[in-house]
């Protein structure tokens, strides 16, 4: 015996039969009984065109209480809708439903105003056109802004849309108006009082250029001195100085030097004045010829035959040399200046040497006489005019003349730095200036600068910060607390990590996991750091706002250009969170100076930011030697490339390491060879004929 179909099965038959007025009717009786089916119903009869009651309103009131409704279904009543909907079930309203909101997109698109796509925005959250009403949205309040022409208007528009892809734009240009703006008389005056309003602007820089070049422009040396004193912080003021020396040296020569120091006894640049007073001299490097080492100078020519087991660079006119096992001095000339007597040197800093003999240390001068006795048990250099020792038990301090500055009394000691040195009485350290006085009172068994006021200190295996005083600002409740960078300071509570100012008040709660170098990754590097959250990587700013979601399982460094892995290969994200490039490669590093090194199938690589290859692939490993240069190893020798992938050398080193910053230095067949960045020249010994 058939079975009688119900109300709504009739109605669902008529809509079928394209009976509207009977579906219509029929639909609405059974709204109270059969609420997803009925409105589901009456949406497409609202939407169809075919028939007298098409409203698009109506469809989207009814739609809403088709899915609204459909969530409090129990099984029998998600089967039911499916026997009549044709099968699809749920996705049969969110198809309806999307295809009722790009009816009212095509309607928001004739009328084109920010009013109609803030409309569609808010009430078609679903809609597939959401990202176009969005971008059009923007696009015209953007050109409204753009029109005004305004740092105001500029200034509305970011705080309206703050998520928006034209953001970046409309802040550059913010930006360059209200430079403009608050600029306009050009005056010294106006650029001080833009760089003291808008701190964070990059164009302070250009503010800061702009005021020396009007300090500055009359081109003397008492211009550039009184921009020197007057604007201390100035970026320019190394500029300044040199151009007092460059003014200053309209003569030049050793003595002049030597005058412009009494002159100047201020000038930052010490270093470059010793470089100026060596270019009088010859510059030798050492080289080796088998197990034998010599010395060349920078065209290869060989000034110093290898006849040492061991030769040091020339420090201050002396380089250590060593001979059966033990090391002396030499001079440019080959004169063994100081005789080879010693285990271990030092090289020369301010004419002294710390030098060990036998286990023992003392320390040396230019003419090789023992300013210290070697009968130190540990010695450390002159720093600040100090130097620490310890003869038995105890740490003193003592001058470069070897009198005893600071009594022997300490069972630990450092280095002075800025004024202060850490020493260790008994179980606990603390803080002592040049006279001995406490900076830092002994009472805690670990203690360390926090900021020029505050310390770090450690109590039963907790870390706090207090005053110089020993009074205690924040009492010790943390696992790690690390020194500040960018005026935020990483600790560790509880397992987890948070972060405080520079006065030890919290800022960003202890909620973030701990995670491999986190003490590294984990500090601010500009405004942003990486952080770790119920396993997952993102990013925040340093007031704790998200930046990068915590959906990632591992990221790079902060960088304009991340890169990031959600498990399956690396890829590479803005930090708007929008991915730049796919994830593609087996593992990445983030951008930097333009560029990222990648990795695929185990060879890296280096590319741009379009991706495209700067380095080809070709390589075991790639690290970065400078911002220029790139160190290449192809799985047994070395090379080196510039950012560019042009060859610089060869991949045929069986070592390459970073001397300083004019040189590297190459193994190659055992031998020694440098390359004098500078010039991107190899220096090797020439051979004699």
């Amino acid at each position: 015996m058939p079975t009688k179909a119900s109300r709504i099965e009739k109605a669902y038959d008529a809509l079928k039969e394209y009976n509207y007025f009977k579906a219509k009717k029929l639909f609405e009786k059974s709204l109270k009984k059969k609420k997803v089916e009925a409105s589901f119903g009456l949406a497409t009869i609202y939407f169809r065109s075919d028939n007298p009651f098409h409203n698009n309103d109506s469809a989207l009131f009814y739609i809403t209480i088709s899915d609204q409704s459909y969530s409090v279904l129990d099984e029998k009543g998600k089967a039911s809708f499916n026997a009549v909907s044709g099968g699809k079930d749920y996705m049969n309203i969110l198809l309806l439903r999307a295809e009722i909101s790009s009816e009212f997109y095509k309607k928001v698109t004739k009328e084109n105003t920010i009013e109609a796509y803030e409309q569609f925005i808010t009430g078609h959250p679903w809609a597939n056109e959401l990202y176009k009403a969005t971008h059009l949205r923007d696009s015209i309040a953007f050109g409204n802004a753009l029109k005004l022409n305004t740092s105001a208007s500029l200034k509305e528009f970011l705080e309206k849309y703050p998520y928006s892809e034209y953001y970046n734009k409309a802040r550059f240009k913010f930006q360059e108006l209200q430079y403009s703006e608050l600029t306009k008389a050009e005056s010294v005056t106006s650029y001080l009082e833009f760089i003291s309003k808008c701190p964070e602007s990059p164009y302070v820089r250009d503010a800061e250029d702009k005021i020396y070049q009007l300090i500055a422009a009359p081109n003397t040396i008492e211009a550039y001195s009184g921009f020197v004193k007057s604007y201390p912080t100035n970026r320019n003021v190394g500029f300044a100085w040199r151009k007092i020396y460059q003014l200053y040296m309209n003569e030049f020569s050793e003595d002049r030097i030597d005058q412009f120091r009494n002159d100047y006894p201020y000038y930052p640049y010490v270093e470059e004045l010793e470089v100026d007073v060596k270019n009088f001299k010859q510059k030798l490097l050492p080289f080796n010829k088998g197990e034998q080492y010599g010395y060349m100078d920078y065209n290869g020519n060989v000034v110093i035959e290898p006849s040492y087991d061991q030769a040091g660079f020339f420090r201050e006119g002396l380089a250590s040399v060593m001979k059966d096992g033990l090391y002396g001095f030499i001079d440019k000339g080959n004169k063994l200046i100081i005789p080879y007597t010693f285990n271990s040197v030092n090289d020369f800093e301010k004419g002294r040497s710390v030098v060990e003999k036998g286990g023992k240390f003392g320390m040396i001068d230019r003419s090789g006489n023992k300013i210290f006795p070697i009968e130190f048990d540990d010695l450390g250099s002159l720093s600040e005019g100090l130097a620490f020792g310890k003869k038995d038990s105890l740490y003193g301090y003592y001058d470069a003349d070897y009198n005893l500055r600071l009594t022997e009394k300490y069972t630990d000691a450092f280095s002075f730095i800025d004024g202060f040195a850490k020493i260790q009485t008994g179980e606990n350290q603390a803080y002592i200036d040049q006279y001995g006085t406490y900076a830092v009172a002994p009472g805690y068994k670990e203690i360390d600068f926090y900021n020029d006021t505050l310390l770090i200190f450690e109590e039963e295996g907790l870390y706090g910060i207090m005053k110089r005083n020993c009074q205690i600002v924040v009492k010790a409740q943390f696992d790690k607390i690390l020194k500040p960078t960018l005026d935020r300071s990483l600790f560790v509570q509880g397992g987890k990590i948070g972060y405080m100012d520079l006065a030890g008040n919290t800022v960003i709660p202890a909620i973030y996991e701990t995670f491999p170098n986190y003490a590294k990754r984990g500090q601010f590097a500009s405004n942003f750091t990486i952080v770790k959250l119920k396993g997952k990587f993102g990013v925040i700013d340093k007031n704790g706002k998200i930046v990068l979601p915590a959906s990632f399982n591992d990221l790079g460094d902060v960088s304009s250009l991340m890169a990031y892995t959600r498990g399956k290969g690396w890829g590479f994200t803005d930090l708007l969170g929008k991915i730049v490039v796919q994830p593609s490669y087996s593992y990445a590093e983030s951008f930097k100076d333009g560029a990222a090194i990648v990795e695929l199938n185990g060879l890296q690589g280096l590319i741009d930011q379009k991706g495209n290859f700067l380095i080809p692939m070709n390589f075991k490993a790639i690290s970065r030697l400078n911002k220029e240069l790139l160190l290449v190893y192809d799985g047994t020798k070395y090379g080196v490339l510039t950012s560019k992938g042009d060859t610089v050398l060869a991949v045929v080193y069986e070592d390459i390491r970073l001397m300083d910053k004019e040189f590297l230095v190459m193994t190659i067949n055992q031998e020694v060879q440098y390359l004098y960045l500078p010039e991107k020249r190899i220096i090797q010994p020439i051979e004699q004929p």
